[in-house]
């Protein structure tokens, strides 16, 4: 899939948490939980990743902490190098950081559109497996900096196009080369 692609799949989750914070917030109701809200609007319900999201959860604490999860993500997406990691990192951290089950459910929910989204993260994998991978690898832990990492293994498909290389799409946008 191409990098501007992969923007836009992000922009319109953001769009849809945005959109899903907002309903939240308008229920103003600190006794409604996510599953009182995706039972009240039936359009939330289409959102997969809100399946991820524990419907025990409060609506105004999910609206707090979705606020912090997605507040990064506009300008992490207009970078010239997109930091992959931290788009995914602030949704764990502020978000499902104590729910293992539900990150994973939401990674699954997000590869649908961007099939890399979570990969290098240790705990997106099984816990056993993400044991071996700790003690086996010498790479260091991916919350240590802000490494310029676009995705993992970019090199190893030949048939992914970045828009940057083809001239095409979008010719102003700060991240096409030459400009």
């Amino acid at each position: 899939m191409k990098d501007a692609f992969e923007r836009r799949a992000l922009l319109l989750h953001l769009g849809d948490a945005l959109h899903t914070l907002s309903t939240a917030l308008a229920a103003d109701a600190k006794h409604h939980t996510v599953h009182h809200l995706l039972d009240a609007h039936p359009e939330l319900a289409a959102h997969a990743w809100l399946k991820a999201v524990s419907p025990k959860m409060k609506a105004a604490e999910f609206a707090k902490r979705a606020s912090v999860s997605f507040a990064q993500w506009p300008a992490l997406l207009l970078e010239e190098q997109v930091d992959y990691m931290r788009l995914a990192l602030a949704v764990h951290d502020h978000l499902f950081a104590d729910d293992r089950a539900g990150w994973r459910t939401y990674v699954d929910a997000m590869k649908h559109e961007v099939e890399w989204f979570g990969d290098g993260l240790p705990f997106t994998e099984e816990p056993a497996q993400a044991a071996d991978t700790a003690q086996a690898s010498d790479e260091p832990d991916p919350r240590a900096g802000n490494a310029d990492i676009e995705r993992a293994n970019e090199g190893s498909d030949p048939q992914r196009e970045s828009v940057e290389s083809n001239g095409g799409l979008y010719p102003a946008w700060p991240w096409k080369p030459g400009a």
